[in-house]
């Protein structure tokens, strides 16, 4: 789908010059045209490629806030009395329309948009040997921009959207779709409605996918999209929009292509850590050349870093004695006089020395619990049970199986996910997703009652957005205005 207009100035600038300082968009000052002109062969189109993943590394998105946000705006995480004054107000929930984090993020998922679309753009077009492989890579590379794409839209729908679910037609307000970037034009698009935005994402999964099958790839990295981590995110996505048969048919697709393995209990907190380490379906990978350095997500944890993100009593005590996923956190204090002792540090990302640690993206214990969910709500009762005992026995060989029916097993396996898949940005989602109230905690034993449908659990469209696109000024999210 292709929104007629004008592109906002903000968003042209971004992309014209900032978009890629590790990418395929950077010009030279007197050369206007060029980045219409960068994606003219097989190498220039992996150059784009491998760009457009660069900007995934970025602190506004994967690198630190993508990750980070979701569990520090839910029950998961709070900020340290002792702080370095990032994130405070996402933490307080006193976000406005000027927050920078927030503009920020929204300016560098728009980015990896434009990437993706020149890739999408360009790719069929570009000269080729006459090689078949030179082909069938061509036609892949095409695929894993269509898969990113998707991604970012859907974690825009996410931070500044309400859930699908949020009304029974999903028609209320989603996201500006732009999937053309034209680099003579400024764009202004406006607010898609959800129904809408879905529709896209979906359509980009489906076109990956087919391409992904004509490319006859069989060779997987981690840290790029394939065709087996695109339905991953199709199964995802269609968990978020409760299509539970669909949701299953693709975890279930994942799950049997035996292409990834769950890490056993001995090895699943040492080797989470591990690129490429078997249960990784994708991820965004860092290494020492193009780390985020102090801007690593590892840095708000660890303390000897900034260690300002401490997880909540709540979060550390759900987790049963011999549940090795305990062990994602340590009980010790806050760096700094008049921090807090005891403090419940958070050691999922830690390694604040070379800063190489790869954000887990999707992982194939998510996919199990997937389709868990999504069988529970088919009345497919006892093959839920059977994956959410999965994941959870795997984790603690001496936890009771799961037993219940209904709601109950419903809750039981969001409980599973809260467990399972802490600090890696699911838990405000899973929340707002399924309709639940919550507490969020805050520093010196102090809260707040978050209570379903609230406006403040997603993030104001940036105030230099509305300023610049005519056609978005008055679609601010309701609770900004």
């Amino acid at each position: 789908m292709q929104l007629k207009g004008k592109y906002s100035v903000m968003m042209l600038l971004a992309v014209l010059l900032g978009a890629c300082g590790k990418g395929f968009l950077k010009q030279q000052p007197d050369q206007s045209t060029e980045t219409n002109r960068a994606i003219r062969d097989l190498p220039g189109l992996r150059a784009a490629i491998n760009g457009v993943y660069s900007l995934m590394q970025s602190e506004s998105y994967y690198g630190r806030t993508m990750s980070l946000l979701p569990d520090l705006e839910s029950d998961n995480s709070f900020i340290s009395v002792i702080n370095s004054n990032r994130y405070r107000n996402q933490d307080q929930y006193i976000v406005t329309a000027n927050d920078t984090y927030t503009a920020d993020t929204w300016n560098q998922l728009f980015r990896v948009v434009a990437n993706a679309n020149m890739v999408i753009m360009k790719g069929p077009y570009v000269s080729l040997l006459p090689s078949l492989t030179d082909s069938l890579e061509a036609v892949r590379i095409v695929a894993e921009a269509y898969a990113v794409r998707a991604l970012a839209f859907f974690d825009l729908a996410r931070l500044y959207a309400q859930p699908y679910n949020y009304t029974v037609t999903a028609t209320h307000m989603g996201i500006p779709i732009v999937t053309v970037t034209d680099i003579n034009a400024v764009q202004s698009p406006s607010r898609s409605n959800m129904k809408d935005t879905y529709t896209q994402i979906t359509r980009d999964l489906t076109m990956a996918i087919e391409r992904f099958q004509a490319s006859r790839n069989t060779v997987f990295s981690s840290g790029h999209f394939n065709l087996y981590a695109t339905k991953a995110l199709l199964a995802r996505v269609l968990l978020y929009k409760e299509d539970w048969a669909g949701a299953a048919a693709f975890a279930d697709d994942v799950i049997r292509s035996n292409v990834y393995a769950l890490l056993p209990n001995d090895k699943l907190v040492s080797n989470f850590k591990i690129t490429g380490n078997g249960e990784t379906v994708f991820e965004v990978i860092n290494t020492t050349v193009d780390n985020r350095n102090t801007d690593a997500l590892s840095y708000m944890f660890s303390q000897d870093g900034y260690g300002d993100i401490l997880a909540t009593d709540n979060l550390y005590n759900i987790y049963a004695p011999g549940d090795v996923r305990q062990n994602f956190l340590k009980k010790g204090k806050r760096s700094g006089n008049g921090g807090e002792d005891p403090a419940n540090i958070i050691t999922k990302y830690s390694d604040v020395t070379t800063f190489t640690e790869s954000i887990k993206v999707m992982r194939l214990s998510e996919l199990y619990l997937i389709r868990a969910e999504a069988l529970a709500h088919l009345n497919r009762e006892e093959e839920a049970r059977a994956d959410v005992n999965t994941i959870a026995m795997r984790s603690d060989s001496s936890a009771l199986p799961v037993t219940a029916s209904g709601q109950a097993l419903l809750d039981a396996i969001l409980l599973e996910r809260c467990k399972e898949l802490a600090f890696e940005g699911h838990r405000l989602f899973d929340l707002t997703r399924t309709k639940r109230s919550f507490t969020k905690y805050l520093a010196s034993e102090k809260n707040i009652s978050v209570v379903y449908p609230s406006t403040k659990v997603i993030l104001p469209i940036p105030q230099r957005e509305l300023d610049a696109n005519p056609n978005i000024r008055n679609q601010q999210n309701e609770g900004y205005n």
